[in-house]
């Protein structure tokens, strides 16, 4: 009797800490595995100064609703004040649809630039834009744009730019629909404040009729060619 009123009194007092399973995981086990994965100042290079900056960032950024619609950008640059950087972004709503990209490397002015660029809506319609550009303060530049739809029509253009102040540059645009009709526009320009440079336009449809111009220039001297048909002016 005396070791069963024992047995019973000690089943009356509980453990002091609950029952757990084993092989329970620990709450805060993954808290050492954090701390040690982080880069500690012991563990960088001590000649490396460059290893104190953001050589490489990017982001990434999406948003839907208000007058927007849906937008996503994402862009990433890597090295120096500028380096390489890329950025590309898109919207949809009530503006239509868009979509931009852009990418620069070289110098810290600004290196090797390019940029892309289209757009879908009712007021704007389709377009498109493309610039690229490196080399020196401007150095190379590149652009395209097009667009369609709405008062506008479709347009297309482009330009490129080399060296120097201003180097090489080169244009070209196009349109077409109803007030404008159909229009092509090109540019270039080589060397110098002035250099080499010639742009030709043409331009057709709507009160317009159809356009031909072109004009070049060569140092001092420029010269300039107009045709038309249709309309009130004509030149030839």
């Amino acid at each position: 009797m005396t070791q069963g009123n024992e047995y019973l009194n000690s089943q009356a007092y509980p453990p002091a800490y609950p029952y757990s399973p084993r092989y329970t995981p620990f709450p805060y086990s993954h808290y050492y595995h954090l701390v040690r994965s982080e880069s500690s100042p012991a563990d960088l290079p001590s000649d490396s100064p460059s290893t104190k900056k953001e050589l490489v960032t990017g982001y990434m950024n999406a948003s839907v609703g208000g007058g927007q619609g849906v937008h996503v950008a994402t862009g990433g640059e890597v090295g120096g004040k500028h380096g390489l950087g890329l950025n590309a972004g898109g919207n949809l709503g009530f503006d239509g649809a868009g979509m931009h990209a852009g990418g620069h490397m070289g110098t810290p002015s600004y290196g090797i630039h390019a940029q892309g660029n289209t757009h879908l809506g009712t007021s704007q319609g389709l377009g498109f834009n493309a610039e690229a550009q490196a080399l020196g303060k401007y150095g190379v530049a590149a652009q395209a744009k097009t667009q369609l739809g709405g008062g506008q029509g479709a347009g297309f253009q482009t330009g490129a730019q080399v060296g120097g102040d201003y180097g090489l540059q080169a244009n070209a645009e196009g349109h077409l629909g109803l007030s404008q009709g159909a229009g092509f526009n090109t540019g270039l320009q080589l060397g110098g404040d002035n250099g080499l440079g010639a742009q030709v336009q043409a331009q057709l449809g709507g009160g317009q009729g159809a356009g031909l111009g072109v004009a070049g220039q060569v140092g001092k001297y420029n010269g300039q060619l107009g045709f038309n048909i249709g309309g009130k002016d004509k030149e030839s």
